[in-house]
């Protein structure tokens, strides 16, 4: 997941850009254009609920967190292997009862697997049996099992298919999005969330239930990982060799990747017609239908946007148009060579920088250019293991999505924390950089004043050792004067802390690095950054005070204010009642804790969903900091620009992957401007070109979309294009083009209505159920990694 704001500013471009004749023959207004967003932006947050990297993440909790805490471990190794056995002779066949006498997460695999290994059970401990099953039977709840082994349908299924913490991120974000579209929310969202038209709440809730589903690889135009071990997709050229479209006799060997080309353009072409013919279908009075089909428009103007955003699509249009050429004695190493050594002289992006931030984008900009290589997968690295024998290889051929590898995983999911901190943390651009969210200061000042006490005691404990007083902290705006904005923040944080520890450790990185450095937070400075953890001693006693904070904050208890509620509840009441929340979305973030504390009881010792998440968050935290050494040290070696290794001991280097490829994120240089123009261009004028055939219909004949798409999503052409021209036009005038400003978009909309296939019958998808059935069996395939 890259920064959802991209997207959001891809809209802003679309409702300022849409003329309101058009929308007005379309039955639509201005506002309205908000379900557009809700579609892509819903697409993106359900990103949160993945079960293929739930399910196959269960090998690792074994490997790291159970097995490290039995102490015999060989016992332990032994009662897994029966339980690994059992699951893949089994092939699935779960039984209710549990009369075998056998414990209970063996006994639910049919009879015939467990008689034969009678004899392996029996040497096994009891002590340690029921230990390790007891944790089996925590991980197939806390992260679900595969969609073919859930019983049961609908909410139900959910929590078997998807487990707590799939249910928790649900409901969790089902506020969070009552918050930012909602038009009964008071005290509303500043900065440029603020700029929404908002909608009925009641909207918000129908439209959340049907479109919050979870991550598929071609909502996103991400790589498929259908082929799971890497090393072998070499072997499956349908879906990882490039496309033979757009090839010439001067260019035999271009192409976009065939997933892409073939099953992504498929998709997303067979939607767009679904949506055309249904829209023409609605009756004038058919409000909700249209804008429940502007959902939709957003899901899929989402695949198209996350093409130029997350490929390498825009460093190919630049190599195409770079001159001189390619000369006929210059091999394809040297002609990548000198194209990143001359646009670092020319282009102001690399100019412009500090010499190390140059050295930094010039290899940024070589490894785009490159496809790694994997070594053949192993059982503790099943998805492949990238070669540190064999180099990258060059793609200057071939345009590619980017895609999540195993180590490309820390920093997309806690990208998404850091993206969704800058936006808590920093609702203006302008806002300094240590300044706290509005509701901060409410909420505490609510705490403190609360019948009872408990909360002013609190405060005033917490400011005096930090020699701060409590009105100081009451008084506090939310830009504090400098020389007491860090004194402010670090006791708010302290507050924070010990009432609400889960939403500190998430939303803030310094106290993500201060439990990492196990230091006592009156010895920490808000300012250290990245220290390392210690090798001596405990090295995690502050994580496990941490954690006992969460489970207490998680207990009810009747307060003085007359409420039983504990403190998450309490919190959130505090936001409705001050106008930050509706009433639904406190309802959906008070679920998202019973969640949690339901799931804090599953297992003794074991953390719940909030103890689980802060756990990963600080695991996550410490891989971005290694990472970010990583490249300090790079940053001071000028040999590190043309290293042709796959990975360079960087997360955020790996070439192919989402950290190094996206251009939508706090840290997309070079080239972020580039990929947000044709971005933009493309899916307005998708856009566009669907509420031109829907306001003026012509009998018998449709748009044909799959052209459009073939436009748009294509190899870049040698000379001229679309592309270069809107990016040309930014340069010029230091703004997206309009649909009207490149005459050539309106050409090719109007040629290819008239061409032969607009009269081609319209035929239901199916390329969508196809690939999300598929990507559903990948789970059952995963599921026999789960054990070490």
């Amino acid at each position: 997941m890259g920064d959802i704001s991209r997207h959001r500013d891809i809209y802003f471009h679309i409702r300022e850009i849409t003329p309101e004749d058009l929308l007005g023959k379309c039955r639509l207004s201005k506002g309205e254009l908000t379900y557009l967003e809700l579609g892509n932006y819903l697409t993106d947050v359900s990103q949160f609920r993945d079960p293929v990297s739930y399910i196959f993440s269960k090998q690792r909790i074994w490997r790291e967190k159970v097995i490290p805490k039995v102490g015999d471990k060989v016992s332990a190794l032994r009662a897994l292997s029966v339980l690994a056995g059992a699951a893949s002779l089994a092939a699935g066949e779960i039984i209710k009862s549990n009369n075998s006498g056998l414990p209970a997460q063996v006994s639910k695999y049919a009879e015939p697997t467990l008689a034969g290994l009678g004899g392996l059970i029996a040497i096994i401990p009891t002590d340690t049996y029921a230990g390790v099953a007891n944790a089996d039977d925590w991980i197939d709840k806390m992260f679900g099992i595969p969609a073919e082994q859930s019983a049961g349908t609908g909410a139900a299924k959910d929590e078997h298919h998807y487990g707590l913490v799939g249910e928790f991120f649900r409901s969790f974000i089902n506020g969070i999005t009552q918050l930012l579209f909602a038009d009964n929310v008071q005290n509303k969202v500043k900065g440029d969330w603020g700029n929404l038209d908002r909608i009925p709440s009641n909207n918000v809730t129908d439209i959340f239930k049907d479109f919050y589903t979870q991550y598929f690889p071609h909502e996103h135009t991400d790589q498929p990982p259908y082929v799971w071990d890497a090393s072998k997709r070499p072997q499956y050229p349908h879906w990882y060799a490039p496309s033979k479209r757009g090839r010439t006799l001067k260019s035999l060997d271009v192409g976009v990747m065939n997933a892409v080309d073939y099953h992504y353009i498929q998709y997303l072409s067979e939607n767009l017609s679904a949506v055309e013919s249904e829209w023409l279908k609605l009756k004038p009075q058919d409000t909700d239908g249209r804008q429940r089909l502007l959902v939709r428009m957003g899901k899929l103007c989402h695949g198209i946007e996350d093409w130029y955003f997350h490929s390498n699509i825009v460093e190919l249009i630049r190599l195409r148009g770079f001159r001189p050429v390619q000369g006929n004695g210059e091999s394809d190493e040297d002609f990548l060579q000198r194209f990143v050594g001359a646009i670092a002289k020319t282009e102001p992006e690399f100019v412009n920088a500090g010499p190390v931030e140059q050295l930094r984008l010039k290899r940024i900009l070589f490894r785009r250019l490159r496809f790694p290589f994997y070594e053949k997968g192993t059982k503790a690295n099943s998805a492949g293991i990238i070669s540190n024998k064999q180099p990258s290889t060059l793609s200057l051929h071939h345009a590619y999505p980017a895609f999540p590898s195993q180590q490309d995983t820390s920093h997309t999911l806690m990208h998404a924390l850091e993206n969704l901190e800058f936006k808590v943390t920093h609702p203006s651009t302008k806002a300094p950089p240590s300044s706290l969210p509005p509701w901060v200061p409410a909420i505490i000042r609510r705490l403190a004043t609360a019948s009872g006490g408990d909360g002013q005691k609190l405060i005033e404990e917490k400011a005096k050792a930090r020699g701060v007083s409590a009105a100081t902290i009451l008084s506090a705006s939310l830009f504090p004067q400098s020389q007491q904005r860090d004194s402010v923040t670090a006791v708010i944080l302290d507050v924070l802390r010990e009432w609400l520890p889960l939403v500190v450790t998430l939303l803030a990185e310094t106290e993500r690095q201060r439990l990492i450095a196990n230091k006592d937070p009156l010895l920490w400075d808000l300012n250290a950054g990245a220290v390392p953890a210690p090798t001596n001693g405990p090295t995690d006693s502050e994580t496990n005070k941490q954690l006992d904070r969460h489970t207490k904050a998680l207990k009810r208890a009747k307060n003085d204010e007359g409420f039983t509620e504990n403190n998450y509840e309490r919190a959130t009441r505090y936001l409705l009642e001050d106008g930050f929340i509706n009433s639904d979305g406190r309802d959906a973030i008070v679920h998202a804790f019973e969640i949690d504390a339901r799931s804090q009881k599953l297992l003794k010792d074991a953390p719940g969903c909030g103890g689980f998440l802060m756990q990963f968050s600080l695991e996550l935290q410490k891989v971005l900091d290694e990472s970010d050494a990583a490249v300090e040290k790079l940053n001071k070696n000028k040999n590190s620009v043309y290293d042709k290794s796959s990975f360079n001991d960087s997360v955020n280097e790996i070439i192919g992957s989402h950290s190094l490829m996206s251009k939508d994120t706090l840290k997309s240089p070079p080239f972020f401007d580039d990929a947000k123009v044709i971005a933009s261009v493309a899916s307005s004028s998708v856009f566009r070109m669907m509420l031109q055939v829907i306001s003026t219909p012509v009998a018998g004949r449709r748009m044909p979309w799959k052209a459009v798409l073939h436009y748009f999503i294509r190899y870049p052409v040698n000379d001229g294009g679309w592309e270069r021209r809107a990016i040309d036009f930014f340069k010029k005038n230091n703004r997206i083009p309009k649909y009207e400003e490149l005459p050539e978009l309106d050409r090719f909309a109007t040629s290819a209505f008239a061409s032969p296939e607009a009269q081609q019958p319209f035929v239901k998808p199916t390329k969508d159920e196809e690939l999300k059935e598929r990507y559903t069996k990948l789970e059952l395939e995963l599921s026999q990694y789960r054990y070490p």
